[in-house]
């Protein structure tokens, strides 16, 4: 990165679209070295995310079964597909807010978060370029094992094609402005872990991901349909799991609902951002915990 760009404060003067690009691949090179750094701790995670899909995948829905004593613990595989993508779409939004909101911590904690300050790119896209790349890499790695994993114990039905690059990547964009929302509030109030932890729990259990829309009650699903997420997850399910483009999603994936509650979010993300680390600046809280 040239002289300018390290020693101009942020929002002033102008980055040619070289610099611009060295900038950013700075940021998401400084992710990934982070992310490898971890390898240890995703290597423990991957286990724990297969077992908890694995259970989950086989106590869904099966209220009554389990009360009564009289399970059938065989999973068809298209009931697993339809799960295993739910999980898929939920894993990249809890690793990609989990990395955001601690990194962010750990930079306050060591008093390097200021440098990001130092650069005339907006903060919010410095924040979000390394830990939306390594994301991605480290969710492709946990979803990899709970393929496996699934196909082992009862296989699964997937119809690969094209279209599923459409809400692969409305899900990238829809958990970047979520973790951009957790981020923001973490810059003023710090010890927030529980609302990220409260908020997951919540979409699994209301976000139509492991329970589908129909069978969760009429205003539980109507938040549900405001959350990008939701509509991406069925987006995945047309594609790989009916092998239909993205063209003829329905009501409750619609790409009207898919498109507009993805910028929505994605708009609040980098708002609530901006909000918050200059709410951090005024009271010199960005360098101190």
């Amino acid at each position: 990165m040239s002289h300018y760009a390290t020693t101009t404060p942020a929002g002033t003067g102008s980055l040619g679209t070289g610099a611009a690009l060295r900038a950013v691949g700075n940021e998401v090179y400084k992710g990934l070295l982070a992310g490898w750094s971890e390898r240890t701790q995703i290597l423990i995670e991957m286990p724990l995310f297969v077992i908890s899909a694995l259970l989950i995948a086989a106590i869904v829905g099966r209220g009554e079964e389990i009360a009564t004593g009289q399970v059938d613990w065989s999973l068809a595989p298209r009931d697993a597909t339809w799960f295993f993508l739910g999980f898929a779409a939920f894993s990249f939004y809890y690793l990609q807010t989990a990395k955001l909101f601690w990194r962010l911590l750990g930079e306050i904690q060591t008093g390097t978060l200021e440098q990001v300050y130092l650069s005339p790119l907006p903060p919010w896209l410095i924040a979000i370029a390394g830990r939306t790349a390594s994301a991605v890499l480290e969710t492709a790695f946990v979803v990899a094992a709970i393929t496996v994993a699934l196909w082992a114990v009862v296989g699964l039905e997937v119809q690969w094609n094209a279209w599923v690059l459409v809400p692969l990547l409305f899900i990238v964009a829809g958990g970047t402005g979520y973790s951009l929302i957790i981020g923001g509030l973490a810059l003023v109030w710090k010890r927030i872990a529980l609302i990220p932890d409260a908020v997951a729990a919540l979409l699994m259990v209301f976000g139509g991901l492991f329970i589908p829309l129909a069978d969760l009650p009429d205003a539980a699903a109507a938040l549900a349909r405001l959350v990008p997420l939701t509509h991406a997850a069925e987006a995945l399910r047309y594609t790989l799991l009916d092998g239909r483009s993205v063209t003829s999603i329905g009501s409750d994936g619609g790409l009207a609902w898919l498109f507009g509650t993805t910028a929505a979010w994605l708009l609040a993300g980098i708002v609530v951002f901006t909000l918050g680390e200059r709410a951090a600046k005024r009271r010199g809280s960005l360098t101190r915990y």
